[in-house]
């Protein structure tokens, strides 16, 4: 599955000031809605890497180019939000290890 990181990676790489990703079930499948604003060579680029390079094993069994007319997060707020999410699930984990060690601990 292409992921918010990867495309997040291209975009500050191509110096896209907004950009936005969440991933959301369509139809029972799994999709991954990526906004992106920036100069139009910016997103052409962009849209060149979404097409040709998809991560090993990654099923895309379509990508849909739309024009949206809301706001596009700052991309530095999109990665502070996303770090953030990343390191609660981090945090989450750990703290059912910890359970499940302390079952077996016996305590």
């Amino acid at each position: 599955m292409i992921t918010a990181y990867s495309m997040l990676e291209e975009a500050d790489s191509l110096f896209i000031p907004r950009f936005d990703a969440k991933n959301v079930k369509i139809d029972g499948k799994e999709a991954l809605i990526v906004l992106v604003d920036g100069e139009e060579d910016q997103i052409r680029e962009f849209l060149e890497f979404v097409r040709t390079e998809k991560p090993e094993n990654a099923v895309v069994e379509e990508i849909r180019v739309e024009e949206h007319s809301g706001r596009v997060r700052d991309i530095d707020r999109f990665r502070n939000s996303f770090n953030t999410a990343q390191l609660l699930k981090i945090v989450q984990v750990g703290l059912q290890m910890l359970g499940k060690q302390d079952l077996m601990l016996g305590k």
